[in-house]
């Protein structure tokens, strides 16, 4: 999946301001999280990562050896490094992946070198952050897959763990419509 630096910066955008129905976009996906504590806090937590990798998509040079990490938030950096993190959410948050998935930590410049905007290897843009209209407490995470149902999302699926989510659920492709219903719910 292409990513172009225009469609990163509306993502950047879209992190930290609701957007508004695109005619070009009528099916998302999302991806229902249920945080480990408060999910206003949850929430706080993966938009410092979104806004931070997004601004390094656009600005860092990835054909160098290290993206400098150094405007990322800590906590995140610390746990792409093997379980050297010190904050429990995040600590939690890599166990709970490494059970789902079977898989150990993200390095932190794999897991970066995703958001390269030339790599094509990310299957989803980033659209929205909800709360569910079916839980208490539970948030929906909308992305535009461009319609496709099956896509790479691993990186993602990575970040909402380690930000402190209890449970990741699988994505669901559903009509933009759900995702107007609940944003203004």
């Amino acid at each position: 999946m292409e990513h172009t630096v225009e469609g990163v910066e509306r993502e950047a955008a879209r992190v930290s301001g609701r957007p508004g129905r695109d005619p070009q976009t009528p099916v998302l996906a999302f991806v229902e999280v249920i945080p480990d504590g408060d999910p206003g806090e949850y929430a706080r937590r993966l938009r410092d990562v979104l806004v931070a990798v997004f601004r390094l998509a656009v600005e860092a040079d990835f054909d160098m050896d290290q993206v400098p990490v150094e405007t990322v938030p800590g906590w995140f950096v610390q746990v792409c490094q093997g379980g050297a993190a010190t904050d429990p959410f995040a600590v939690d948050g890599q166990a709970r992946y490494s059970e789902r998935t079977g898989d150990g930590p993200w390095e932190i410049q794999d897991w970066l070198s995703r958001f390269d905007p030339e790599l094509e290897a990310r299957g989803w843009a980033f659209w929205d952050l909800t709360h569910s209209t079916v839980g208490e407490g539970r948030l929906n995470v909308w992305l535009d897959t461009w319609g496709e149902p099956f896509f790479s999302w691993e990186e993602l699926r990575w970040l909402l763990y380690t930000c402190g989510a209890d449970s990741v659920a699988d994505p669901v492709v559903t009509e933009a419509d759900a995702w107007e219903q609940e944003r203004s719910a």
